[in-house]
């Protein structure tokens, strides 16, 4: 789609003052190129988590009994938090770039809200411990639609 030309070809010259010429292609501004994406500050996920966000969590976590804070030292074999803290690298490689709001916008909107998911006793982590890989979730059960039922 032509911005500059949203009426047609025919329409672009009604709108040229007598002694005017129209615009023609070569006069018309030149597409703007695509700026290259910034760099980002970690390689991949396991990066973002060993190296910042468990630094910026400091909470008790017991190896043993009941924690207020579940964590598991795994985390990277629990899909769900895996997805997790996936969004959560991806959310602050871009809002880092915001110098007005954008990190207490990650705090508040994404971080903290991911992480009380994650600590949760009742969350991916349950069963494990820090020191130990034992989870008691379970994909939720299903019962799958009847045949056809999303078919277009």
């Amino acid at each position: 789609m032509d911005l500059h030309a949203p009426f047609g070809a025919d329409d672009s010259a009604d709108d040229v003052f007598p002694g005017e010429e129209p615009e023609t292609d070569s006069a018309r501004p030149t597409q703007r190129t695509a700026q290259p994406a910034p760099e980002m500050v970690f390689d991949n996920l396991e990066e973002f988590v060993t190296e910042f966000l468990v630094h910026q969590y400091q909470r008790p976590v017991v190896s043993h009994g009941r924690a207020e804070f579940t964590w598991c030292a795994s985390w990277w074999r629990h899909k769900e938090a895996v997805n997790r803290l996936n969004a959560l690298w991806r959310a602050w490689e871009a809002l880092r770039l915001d110098p007005t709001t954008g990190l207490a916008n990650w705090w508040n909107n994404y971080a903290d809200p991911t992480m009380a998911a994650l600590f949760s006793g009742t969350g991916p982590f349950q069963g494990c411990t820090a020191m130990e890989h034992k989870p008691a979730n379970k994909p939720l059960p299903i019962v799958r639609a009847p045949e056809g039922l999303y078919s277009a």
